[in-house]
């Protein structure tokens, strides 16, 4: 019988498990990727460690967000370029880093491993069952199917996961609250390596934005995301037709990447809507499981990292009876509870203007000149003027 079970190895599962660990409990973890890390679902980016404390004021679980090996960082990055559907560029200085993050996610893990945790890797969980007073875990792997006993759950396993409902919590389900993302890693391309890069458009990346994240040495992670409701109906497109054609037609963005060659894809599920309960019987989630996202941009592994670190330590609390896993919720939303909540407002706000180009070009006139500092570091709140002013115009709509 293993204490704690954590499925899915990405930062929010490889910090849970570590935390948990290092609490002194018995713990496995499972990933059904054949390398953790690998392939890489995200732009790489993360704010530096003076701008991560912006965002997130109230963190305090953030050591390994402090102390993460600086071999991790590819390049640094000082500022975030936001076009608009005509390419009109609106910048704020912000401080950030492109990071190996499959070096990132393997480091997790190997510190979970040295205080003691049974990592498995090939291991697709695809049944949990309450039985009596524990959780029984179905596992296929290469070697077969078997079966693991454990105390307390973890879901750390992605967005929508069905697993969720196993363990009696909701799965988003609103396509408006999840957003499918392409994206293509270039080689050979001449970009400004100072800055990342946000597009908007109907023509390129409807609903959403598209994204050039510099990784130095002619390299870039460049992608976009589009919720099913934004595709148009009557166009046979998909997401890899709209990225095509965004690198290759942009009149901003094809002049960067004219000679970039693709050397990897990757897709993936991000979500974008409100957290979710977070706390069942025995069970937590925690990072994309929990829409632990920051919605207006889609970052989540600061989020993912800090929610699981405290997941550890409050489970070791509930298993030695000084806790009630309830004190999981209440200590996740102190930490960053606000910018969650916050980032989803700004995403809202977003939905409205992202109508039409007209609209998103009017909005980006007044957002860019006086609130570009604040969206990056989600801190448009309902009382500034440009969200006064969308409110007025959703109310028309």
């Amino acid at each position: 019988m293993f204490d704690v079970a954590v499925v899915g190895l990405g930062p929010g599962g490889a910090s849970a498990s570590y935390s948990a660990a290092k609490s002194g409990l018995k713990v496995v973890a499972f990933d059904k990727r054949r390398e953790v890390g690998v392939p890489i679902q995200c732009g790489e980016y993360m704010p530096q460690e003076h701008t991560f404390k912006e965002i997130i004021p109230n963190a305090r679980h953030i050591d390994l967000l402090m102390s993460y090996p600086r071999e991790l960082i590819r390049i640094k990055t000082s500022g975030v370029v936001l076009y608009s559907p005509k390419g009109r560029p609106y910048s704020d200085k912000f401080d950030g880093y492109i990071i190996d993050r499959a070096g990132f996610d393997k480091w997790l893990v190997s510190l979970a491993i040295g205080e003691g945790a049974d990592i498995r890797i090939e291991s697709n969980v695809y049944e949990i069952k309450w039985i009596d007073d524990h959780y029984v875990l179905s596992i296929s792997s290469p070697e077969g199917k078997y079966s693991v006993d454990a105390r307390v759950v973890v879901l750390a396993c992605g967005a929508a996961s069905p697993l969720n409902e196993m363990v009696g919590l909701e799965r988003e389900r609103d396509e408006y609250n999840l957003s499918p993302v392409i994206q293509m890693q270039l080689a050979g391309v001449d970009i400004d390596t100072e800055n990342v890069e946000l597009y908007t458009g109907n023509k390129y990346c409807p609903g959403a934005y598209a994204w050039i994240f510099p990784r130095g040495d002619g390299f870039a992670n460049v992608g976009l995301g589009i919720r099913k409701p934004y595709l148009p109906k009557d166009s046979d497109w998909g997401l890899r037709d709209y990225l095509k054609h965004f690198i290759k037609k942009h009149p901003v963005a094809s002049k960067k990447l004219e000679n970039g060659k693709p050397i990897s894809v990757v897709g993936g599920l991000v979500p974008v809507g409100p957290p979710l309960k977070t706390v069942g019987r025995n069970a937590l989630l925690v990072g994309d499981a929990a829409n632990h996202v920051i919605a207006s941009v889609g970052a989540g592994v600061p989020t993912a990292v800090i929610g699981g670190v405290i997941a550890g330590e409050v489970i070791a609390k509930y298993l030695s009876g000084d806790a009630d896993l309830s004190l999981y919720e209440k200590m996740w939303r102190e930490e960053f509870g606000d910018a969650l909540e916050a980032g989803y407002k700004i995403r809202q706000a977003i939905d409205v203007l992202t109508r039409s180009d007209t609209l998103l070009e009017q909005g980006l006139k007044l957002f860019g000149k006086e609130h570009m500092s604040e969206f990056v570091r989600t801190k448009l709140s309902p009382g500034t003027r440009f969200m006064s002013w969308v409110s007025r115009i959703a109310k028309t709509l």
